[in-house]
């Protein structure tokens, strides 16, 4: 990955080793990493441990304001102020995610 900030030089950022990063599906051109249930996943052992997920419904709301915003600005061409927040989950990271992986597994 790559970024830079404005008329800096561009910065290359090391690879990030995450356990979702691991490719775990085939397809026509290749292995790839599809872990898109995982954040469903995370919901129901959440529910169950009687802890807060990272996907709840202020999230999603904010989300689809987000998206929605972003296409009436591109419209208009004018700044569109959200109507919406939420509070950030905390990421999932690696620790996290193989914990995630090993009970899919074990369960």
């Amino acid at each position: 990955m790559r970024y830079t900030e404005a008329a800096k030089p561009v910065k290359k950022l090391p690879k990030w080793r995450h356990p979702f990063g691991v490719p775990n599906e085939m397809h026509s051109h290749g292995m790839m990493a599809n872990y898109r249930t995982a954040g469903l996943a995370d919901m129901a052992i959440a529910i169950r441990e009687g802890r807060p997920h990272r996907c709840s419904m202020e999230l999603a709301l904010h989300a689809v304001d987000v998206m929605t915003g972003l296409l009436r600005s591109g419209e208009t061409g004018k700044f569109v102020a959200m109507q919406t927040s939420c509070e950030r989950p905390a990421a999932l990271g690696v620790e996290a995610a193989k914990e995630l992986l090993a009970k899919k597994k074990t369960k």
